[in-house]
């Protein structure tokens, strides 16, 4: 009984040249799939790692009010604040948490 080669579809297609084999090789076809995205749209989207969800909402409705993206609003409080910080006028004071060190005291942090 002779045994069949698993890899006779791929050493047929594949040419000599080793930068030609590459798209070939990597070429996939693209999912048909149905997938359910109603989860992902009924979760609340904060973007930025400990950030509470009132905090969220309020630069959300700030943008809103404005007519801006809200990437436009964060980033003009994040240089506002760098400029601030940079020139003294804000004062940042780390407090030792358990294991690492936050700018919110426990009472603030929520």
């Amino acid at each position: 009984m002779s045994r069949t080669n698993p890899f006779a579809s791929l050493t047929s297609q594949v040419p000599e040249e080793p930068t030609e084999a590459i798209p070939q090789l990597l070429a996939h076809k693209p999912s048909h799939a149905k997938r359910n995205r109603e989860w992902e749209t009924q979760q609340e989207r904060v973007t930025y790692r400990g950030i509470p969800p009132d905090l969220n909402e309020r630069v959300k409705l700030l943008a809103e009010n404005l007519g801006v993206p809200i990437g436009d609003v964060v980033r003009a409080f994040i240089e506002r604040g760098l400029q601030a910080y940079e020139q003294g006028d804000l004062i940042l004071q780390p407090h030792l948490r358990i294991g690492k060190m936050t700018l919110y005291p426990e009472e603030r942090r929520r």
